[in-house]
């Protein structure tokens, strides 16, 4: 899988699908992302590649000292690997980043810089400053770049949906075996000194 940590490095991306997200954990509800990802490349002869961020959102605008990433970059993205993804877009994650109009980062990244031909929208996924990037109005803005949206049905376990935040839970009560089955491998601690029990 080919890492590129900023737009320069963009040079031989021609006509892709798109997914974008955190991705912490590439747990059982990424890979039905990353498989729906893949799948749609394949069948258009397009490179499949995803748009996530370092550091995690979260630890930039919410200050939490409670919050923790459940794998590091590195380790994510090795996941991504496994799933067949052909390449990722790594983005520094800043204050101005989250400021950004959802049509604006749409159309440097995904339509400008990637030369997207589809992007996948899960359920409930927003993008951009105040989330005011949802489903209808990318919708809308990808319909007149003539960039086909995907809609991807989430991922059930248990008729419940899979969530990072139930997998920091259950990290932090030590819940191993809930871990791993939402994850879909056998976890392995990093540093996360910071997690409160």
């Amino acid at each position: 899988m080919q890492i590129y940590r900023g737009i320069e490095e963009l040079t031989d991306v021609r006509d892709s699908v798109v997914a974008i997200g955190s991705f912490d954990g590439v747990h059982l509800g990424h890979r039905h992302i990353l498989q729906w990802l893949c799948t749609a490349a394949r069948e258009r002869n397009l490179r499949s590649v995803v748009i996530t961020f370092d550091p995690h959102p979260r630890q930039v605008l919410k200050h939490d000292p409670s919050f923790f990433t459940i794998n590091t970059l590195q380790k994510n993205l090795s996941l991504m690997e496994e799933q067949g993804v052909d390449a990722a877009l790594v983005l520094p994650f800043t204050k101005a980043l989250a400021a950004c109009d959802y049509r604006d980062f749409l159309q440097k990244y995904v339509v400008d810089a990637l030369h997207a031909k589809c992007m996948l929208m899960g359920p409930n996924h927003t993008i951009g400053y105040h989330k005011e990037g949802n489903s209808e109005s990318i919708a809308q803005f990808c319909a007149e770049r003539h960039v086909q949206v995907l809609p991807i049905p989430e991922y059930m376990l248990n008729e419940t949906g899979v969530h990072s935040a139930a997998i920091r839970s259950a990290i932090r009560h030590e819940d191993w075996e809930t871990v791993n089955e939402l994850l879909g491998y056998e976890y392995e601690p990093h540093s996360i000194s910071n997690v409160e029990k």
